[in-house]
């Protein structure tokens, strides 16, 4: 009986450690290979270049147009012919050249005596010799000057040292222009200027000469102011 006892205490206990080592090898064998937690492989974050779009080339702002200088005055010569005049009293037939001041189409005729012209300082410019003396005159175009700020600007050449007269008007039946004269004397020379409103500009007219020739010259202005066309 006590045999029996042992011995079944024997069998309870090995059946018991049986047990047990199923238990742990069924709790081993649910278990799935890999199943313990693996770092997440993520894939590195492929950084993007940023792409700076790029920069906008605004075009250059248009650069105002140059205020247009002055056209540069020319004269281109004409025909020569004969008129006549009067001299001191006398009537004469005398040699002019006609002219066309550029590119203005002025038009007037001078006496062939004073020359041939030339271009000084964007005038155009007749000298003449007469003995020791020189006679000149000279043609400037002054583009959108009104009559009033011609004769201002004409004025300051003789500003200094020069016996003025006063200015006086001319009358469109001289050559169908307005316009303004006035004359200056410095020692034994005559000085002075003519302005006329021409097309919305102003011609301004220089001349100087000897006093003992002044009236042989008063007629050669006179036959050139007459001619402005």
């Amino acid at each position: 009986m006590k045999f029996y006892n042992k011995r079944k205490l024997a069998l309870l206990a090995a059946l018991a450690l049986a047990l047990t080592a199923a238990g742990c090898s069924g709790a081993a064998d649910g278990e799935e290979p890999g199943a313990s937690e693996q770092p997440s492989q993520e894939s590195p974050s492929q950084e993007t270049p940023s792409q700076e779009s790029p920069t906008e080339q605004t075009p250059e702002a248009e650069q105002p147009a140059e205020e247009q200088s002055e056209a540069a005055l020319g004269v281109e010569k004409g025909a020569s012919k004969t008129i006549d005049t009067e001299i001191e009293g006398m009537s004469e037939q005398v040699n002019v050249t006609e002219y066309t001041l550029t590119p203005y189409n002025i038009q007037f005729v001078l006496r062939t005596d004073m020359g041939e012209p030339t271009v000084e300082d964007g005038k155009v410019v007749y000298k003449t010799q007469m003995g020791d003396d020189v006679a000149t005159i000279s043609f400037e175009v002054k583009e959108g000057m009104t009559m009033d700020d011609a004769v201002a600007e004409a004025q300051q050449a003789y500003a200094d040292g020069y016996e003025a007269q006063e200015p006086a008007d001319i009358g469109t039946d001289l050559n169908g222009y307005s316009g303004k004269i006035q004359g200056f004397q410095k020692e034994d020379y005559f000085y002075g200027f003519h302005v006329f409103s021409v097309n919305d500009n102003a011609l301004v007219i220089h001349h100087s000469y000897p006093a003992e020739a002044g009236d042989g010259m008063g007629a050669v202005m006179h036959e050139m102011l007459q001619s402005i066309r």
